[in-house]
């Protein structure tokens, strides 16, 4: 068992009597749908018979996308949900149909599944000869064979289902350069551990009085020095400014669990006021070019899906959002090297790693040839905007080599809980009693466990924080207990950013 990670409870906390068995009131989960036809199909929850209103009696089915040939695509899902399978070309024509359970997370549609082995044998000897399939179509369903044999073994060693795809990107520690992009996790051993980790990329504390966007000849390390010496009359260790507490150019921030399964971490005071200002500035227009839209909802792959439209996007995620590159300016680009270290893992792999001139190749760089980070993303919500429980992590295509997802996810709260935002300003909390001081707006993980609540945590905004958590496990396998919730907001704004590490 120990050579299968997975969650356990037996350390969350000190000693405790052993408790009874509490009933988990959300019963949520990931579900995984693999497609081994030769084309394309079309994924759908059946969501039953609208009860009421003018389309009353009507069917309502939800697209969760399309999915390719021999890929795969996730949502989440409740038990008894119900999807189907149909054509590209036509919804009435049905080809699968499936029901969501806690012991059915994962279906494949497999138009071959009823031949015997030996008509198998036969009709794949005919598609060949035939030219009915292509070489990757052929190592794609023979990868998924090998991936459905393997999730058997790891429910019986883990009692957990197998989400991602087998085999995953393996290294022996001989390769310095793939050691570079192993990741590193914070212990959670128990729910108020402290870690601690030092960075030298200071608080802004002022903000230049010019804020360009940086160009890749910024990167070069002669340019970085000179920014960075440039920039030490705006920044400080403290957040009450001054340049007499950089003495030591480094600073510590303090990281402390809150909870063990999933793995989620905080870090308060990881903006300083000036920073967070600067980035509610950005998401609500007083400075920069940022385009705020009605965010997004996605299915869970790495193939091109089709968002919800309407009504069904909007029960889901109801905020406005848009997306900003750490070459935004200087003050961005320091806050993308602070979520580097928070995660212990080299910046240089949160950029393109483009050739810069009179730069000499260096061999230490790791085998990566895109950035592993997403942009940020600004997201406001308003009175009665939220986020239903999802996952973060996506599901990678089965002839990808090094397997890439999303591994962490790092939350920044730009309000807090009784913040008020008058003309794009930030004032602190001065309590919830102001009409116009957030309320509500809260970070659920519905399904977190701890010794004294079955039924998930909640994490208040407050400004300036960081919350971290791990969309996978140790071994690999996708963390389905990361499914997490933005509470409706009752009152106020709420800004926050996201950042995505894969």
């Amino acid at each position: 068992r120990n050579k299968f990670p997975s969650h356990s409870v037996s350390a969350f906390g000190k000693p405790v009597p052993k408790a009874a068995p509490a009933p988990v009131s959300f019963t949520g989960f990931a579900t995984k749908f693999i497609n081994l036809s030769t084309k394309p199909v079309n994924l759908y929850w059946d969501a039953g018979r609208i009860p009421s209103g003018p389309r009353q009696g009507q069917l309502h089915t939800v697209l969760i996308g399309t999915v390719q040939s021999m890929e795969s695509i996730g949502t989440a899902s409740h038990p008894g949900h119900q999807f189907f399978v149909a054509t590209t070309y036509d919804k009435d024509h049905v080809l699968s149909r499936h029901t969501a359970t806690i012991d059915e997370q994962v279906w494949y549609y497999n138009p071959m599944e009823d031949l015997s082995l030996e008509k198998l044998a036969e009709e794949m000897k005919r598609m060949t000869r035939d030219n009915k399939w292509t070489t990757k179509q052929q190592f794609g369903r023979e990868a998924w064979m090998v991936n459905h044999s393997f999730s058997r073994d790891y429910l019986v060693k883990t009692r957990m289902m197998w989400l991602a795809n087998f085999p995953q990107p393996f290294h022996d520690g001989s390769n310095a350069s793939l050691e570079k992009v192993s990741n590193h996790m914070w212990p959670a051993d128990f729910i108020g551990q402290v870690h601690s980790f030092d960075t030298n990329h200071l608080y802004f504390t002022e903000l230049p009085q010019k804020l360009d966007m940086l160009a890749k000849s910024d990167y070069h390390p002669d340019m970085e020095s000179q920014r960075r010496v440039a920039m030490e009359q705006f920044q400080s260790a403290s957040l009450k400014g001054g340049t007499g507490s950089n003495n030591n150019n480094s600073m510590t921030l303090n990281v402390k669990v809150v909870s063990c399964a999933p793995r989620v971490v905080e870090v308060k005071k990881f903006l300083s006021p000036v920073e967070v200002q600067h980035l509610i500035n950005l998401a609500s227009g007083m400075t920069g070019n940022v385009h705020m839209e009605q965010s997004r909802v996605l299915a869970s792959t790495s193939t091109r899906g089709k968002r919800m439209r309407g009504d069904a996007m909007a029960e889901v995620r109801s905020s406005k959002g848009g997306w900003i590159h750490r070459e935004q300016d200087v003050v961005v680009d320091t806050i993308f090297r602070r979520v580097a270290d928070l995660l212990k893992i080299d910046e240089h792999l949160m950029r393109d790693h483009y050739p810069i001139e009179g730069l000499a190749d260096d061999e230490d760089l790791p085998p990566t040839h895109d950035r592993v980070v997403e942009a940020m993303q600004l997201l406001r919500y308003e009175p009665g905007n939220g986020y239903t429980a999802h996952h973060d992590f996506t599901f990678p295509s089965i002839g990808s080599r090094y397997q890439p997802r999303r591994f962490a996810s790092v939350l920044l709260y730009l309000t807090g809980e009784g913040d008020v935002i008058e003309n794009g300003v930030r004032f602190p909390s001065t309590g919830v009693d102001n009409e116009k001081a957030l309320l509500g707006g809260e970070t659920t993980f519905p399904r977190a466990i701890t010794t004294d609540f079955h039924d998930g945590i909640k994490i208040k905004p407050q400004s300036g924080k960081a919350v971290m958590f791990y969309n996978v496990l140790p071994d690999g396998n996708m963390d389905d207990l990361s499914q997490h919730a933005s509470e409706k907001v009752e009152k106020g704004v709420k800004y926050v950013a996201n950042i995505f590490v894969w």
